[in-house]
Protein backbone atom coordinates (compact mmCIF):
# COMPACT_ATOMS: atom_id res chain seq x y z
CA UNK A 1 0.00 0.00 0.00
CA UNK A 2 1.32 3.42 -0.88
CA UNK A 3 0.25 6.39 1.20
CA UNK A 4 1.09 9.98 0.35
CA UNK A 5 3.40 12.07 2.49
CA UNK A 6 3.36 15.59 3.80
CA UNK A 7 0.25 17.43 4.88
CA UNK A 8 -2.16 14.54 4.45
CA UNK A 9 -1.15 13.05 7.80
CA UNK A 10 -2.68 15.98 9.66
CA UNK A 11 -5.79 15.71 7.52
CA UNK A 12 -6.14 12.02 8.33
CA UNK A 13 -5.81 12.79 12.02
CA UNK A 14 -8.62 15.30 11.53
CA UNK A 15 -10.71 12.64 9.78
CA UNK A 16 -10.35 10.21 12.64
CA UNK A 17 -10.99 12.89 15.25
CA UNK A 18 -14.41 13.68 13.83
CA UNK A 19 -17.23 11.72 15.44
CA UNK A 20 -19.68 9.66 13.45
CA UNK A 21 -22.71 11.76 12.73
CA UNK A 22 -25.62 10.47 14.77
CA UNK A 23 -28.14 11.87 12.28
CA UNK A 24 -27.16 9.44 9.50
CA UNK A 25 -29.64 6.60 9.66
CA UNK A 26 -28.66 3.52 7.72
CA UNK A 27 -31.35 2.10 5.45
CA UNK A 28 -30.78 -1.35 6.98
CA UNK A 29 -31.35 0.00 10.50
CA UNK A 30 -28.17 -1.78 11.62
CA UNK A 31 -25.43 -0.33 13.82
CA UNK A 32 -21.94 0.48 12.57
CA UNK A 33 -18.82 2.00 14.07
CA UNK A 34 -15.97 3.62 12.19
CA UNK A 35 -12.81 1.55 12.44
CA UNK A 36 -10.63 3.90 10.39
CA UNK A 37 -10.58 6.40 7.59
CA UNK A 38 -7.53 7.31 5.53
CA UNK A 39 -6.42 8.63 2.18
CA UNK A 40 -4.31 6.44 -0.05
CA UNK A 41 -2.27 7.72 -2.99
CA UNK A 42 -2.42 5.26 -5.87
CA UNK A 43 0.56 4.55 -8.18
CA UNK A 44 -1.00 6.84 -10.82
CA UNK A 45 -1.23 9.66 -8.25
CA UNK A 46 -5.01 9.37 -7.78
CA UNK A 47 -6.18 9.90 -4.20
CA UNK A 48 -8.63 7.40 -2.74
CA UNK A 49 -10.30 7.64 0.65
CA UNK A 50 -11.03 4.45 2.52
CA UNK A 51 -13.65 4.33 5.25
CA UNK A 52 -13.74 1.04 7.11
CA UNK A 53 -16.69 0.24 9.36
CA UNK A 54 -17.45 -2.60 11.75
CA UNK A 55 -21.00 -3.94 11.52
CA UNK A 56 -21.41 -6.79 14.02
CA UNK A 57 -24.76 -7.86 12.49
CA UNK A 58 -22.82 -9.30 9.55
CA UNK A 59 -21.64 -12.06 11.91
CA UNK A 60 -25.28 -12.88 12.70
CA UNK A 61 -26.14 -13.48 9.06
CA UNK A 62 -26.97 -10.03 7.65
CA UNK A 63 -26.26 -10.49 3.95
CA UNK A 64 -25.14 -8.05 1.27
CA UNK A 65 -28.67 -7.47 -0.01
CA UNK A 66 -29.71 -6.26 3.45
CA UNK A 67 -26.87 -3.70 3.68
CA UNK A 68 -26.24 -2.66 0.09
CA UNK A 69 -27.95 0.72 0.47
CA UNK A 70 -25.92 1.44 3.62
CA UNK A 71 -22.78 1.99 1.54
CA UNK A 72 -24.17 5.06 -0.25
CA UNK A 73 -25.64 6.38 3.02
CA UNK A 74 -22.23 6.12 4.71
CA UNK A 75 -20.47 7.65 1.71
CA UNK A 76 -22.75 10.68 1.46
CA UNK A 77 -23.70 11.05 5.10
CA UNK A 78 -20.29 10.53 6.70
CA UNK A 79 -17.37 10.14 4.30
CA UNK A 80 -17.98 13.26 2.21
CA UNK A 81 -18.64 15.53 5.22
CA UNK A 82 -15.53 14.19 7.00
CA UNK A 83 -13.37 14.68 3.90
CA UNK A 84 -14.78 18.19 3.43
CA UNK A 85 -14.04 19.05 7.07
CA UNK A 86 -10.45 17.81 6.61
CA UNK A 87 -10.11 19.72 3.28
CA UNK A 88 -9.26 16.45 1.51
CA UNK A 89 -9.96 16.01 -2.19
CA UNK A 90 -10.21 12.46 -3.52
CA UNK A 91 -11.44 10.87 -6.74
CA UNK A 92 -12.78 7.70 -5.14
CA UNK A 93 -14.22 6.65 -1.79
CA UNK A 94 -14.14 2.98 -0.83
CA UNK A 95 -16.57 2.03 1.95
CA UNK A 96 -15.96 -1.29 3.70
CA UNK A 97 -18.22 -3.14 6.10
CA UNK A 98 -16.86 -6.03 8.18
CA UNK A 99 -18.26 -8.07 11.03
CA UNK A 100 -15.21 -7.51 13.29
CA UNK A 101 -12.15 -5.28 13.31
CA UNK A 102 -9.39 -6.44 11.00
CA UNK A 103 -6.14 -4.80 9.93
CA UNK A 104 -6.28 -3.17 6.51
CA UNK A 105 -4.94 -5.41 3.75
CA UNK A 106 -5.37 -8.61 5.74
CA UNK A 107 -7.76 -11.40 4.90
CA UNK A 108 -9.47 -13.87 7.17
CA UNK A 109 -11.85 -16.50 5.79
CA UNK A 110 -13.85 -16.26 9.03
CA UNK A 111 -14.52 -12.53 8.64
CA UNK A 112 -17.42 -11.21 6.58
CA UNK A 113 -16.37 -8.18 4.51
CA UNK A 114 -18.19 -6.19 1.86
CA UNK A 115 -16.80 -3.29 -0.20
CA UNK A 116 -18.27 -0.68 -2.50
CA UNK A 117 -16.55 2.18 -4.32
CA UNK A 118 -17.89 5.58 -5.26
CA UNK A 119 -16.66 8.30 -7.58
CA UNK A 120 -17.23 11.84 -6.30
CA UNK A 121 -19.15 14.13 -8.64
CA UNK A 122 -20.62 17.46 -7.59
CA UNK A 123 -20.28 16.49 -3.93
CA UNK A 124 -22.25 13.26 -4.44
CA UNK A 125 -21.24 9.61 -4.26
CA UNK A 126 -21.72 7.81 -7.57
CA UNK A 127 -21.47 4.02 -7.36
CA UNK A 128 -18.51 2.58 -9.29
CA UNK A 129 -18.13 -1.08 -10.07
CA UNK A 130 -14.84 -2.45 -8.74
Amino acid sequence: MMRGVGGWLAAICALLALPLRADVALPSGLEVSLLEGFVEVQPDGARWARFRYVMPALAQGAEFDAVQDDFAALCEGQAIPMLDAAAEEVVLIVVSLMDKPMEFGQSDPGTVQYFESFAIRDGRCIWEEF
